[in-house]
């Protein structure tokens, strides 16, 4: 336990010091200035296709307009069923935590949204310290290992279906960058036979939280799959696939805030790459990417901005 307070210590004096004019400063620089760059550059790139090429070709199928909601919601759901059952908390943990833990890790930098969701348990839940620390410390590893799982499979399917072929220089070094590359896994079964030794869940709710995370990345891609297919955009499932591997890769980069916008412009480079139609490609991306901020910023953002205001209004009143 020695060693989770000092994690904790450190945790909060990174939080104290992004608190400071100076951190808030930071903070709003890259809030606003990562995403205004990438929306430069994903302007200039439909620039180049044309506007009205894009626009004629939107995607047409109703089921692609049905299915683009969807996936937003997944994440959070699956978080929401892992913490209730993890800390034992019931309906005293909402759901708007969840989304605004998403959306933090989605327009700011992985794992931002992580420390937003243990200060506001510490705050909001009565719990011990150590009972919070171990469940997000080990829901967030076993998301790890299932995300890598997730990951193996899919290499397995691009190899297999010929969208990727494997150089020879990784090839001849495939057993040392597995090794490297499952360290996640071998966090995960440290979490097993560690037990008590290094988490306070059992093998019972490490085997759940390791199911429900992996049941979601899959989901979460079957969802992308059913998209790009509606959409019309890709003429065979074997691309379909490909594009979905590649937004695997894009969520994966570390430390990338906005990863949505940095995937239209990758998606829409892959497509001149492989002389497929640009225009569609780019709706498809656009549209998707559309609907994904318009949820954050109207059931995430603009909610959250509402209630920080009227927070803020009642403090004002009561020290009037």
């Amino acid at each position: 336990m020695r060693m989770f307070e000092q994690v904790r210590r450190v945790v909060e004096r990174v939080t104290a010091l992004l608190n400071t004019r100076w951190g808030r400063t930071v903070q709003h620089v890259v809030r606003w200035t990562v995403p205004i760059l990438l929306l430069a550059i994903v302007a200039r790139s439909l620039t180049q296709i044309g506007w009205l090429q894009v626009w004629n070709a939107r995607p047409g199928a109703l089921g692609f307009y049905l299915v683009l909601f969807l996936p937003f919601f997944i994440q959070p759901l699956a978080d929401l069923v892992i913490y209730r059952n993890l800390l034992r908390v019931g309906s005293a943990l909402p759901l708007t935590v969840l989304l605004r833990k998403r959306y933090l890790n989605s327009v700011m930098l992985d794992y931002s949204g992580e420390a937003y969701f243990f200060f506001w348990a510490r705050r909001n839940l009565i719990l011990e310290n150590g009972v919070l620390v171990h469940a997000v410390k080990d829901s967030n590893v076993l998301s790890a290992g299932a995300g890598l799982v997730v990951i193996g499979l899919m290499l397995l399917a691009v190899v297999a279906t010929g969208i990727l072929k494997l150089p020879a220089a990784v090839s001849s070094n495939l057993w040392a960058l597995l090794s490297v590359g499952s360290l996640p896994l071998v966090l995960c079964l440290g979490l097993v036979l560690g037990g008590r030794r290094v988490t306070s869940l059992s093998r019972g709710k490490i085997a759940m939280t390791f199911a429900i995370h992996l049941t979601r990345s899959i989901a979460t891609l079957a969802f992308e799959f059913a998209l790009w297919w509606l959409s019309g955009a890709l003429p065979t499932a074997t691309l379909c696939l490909a594009f979905v591997a590649l937004r695997l890769l894009v969520t994966r980069l570390p430390l990338v805030p906005n990863k949505d916008l940095v995937f239209v412009g990758v998606g829409i480079a892959a497509a001149g790459m492989m002389n497929l139609s640009a225009p569609g490609v780019a709706a498809a991306l656009v549209i998707i990417t559309a609907a994904g901020q318009v949820q954050e910023f109207g059931l995430v953002g603009l909610p959250w901005l509402f209630d920080q205001f009227q927070a803020r209004r009642r403090a004002d009143q009561a020290a009037s």
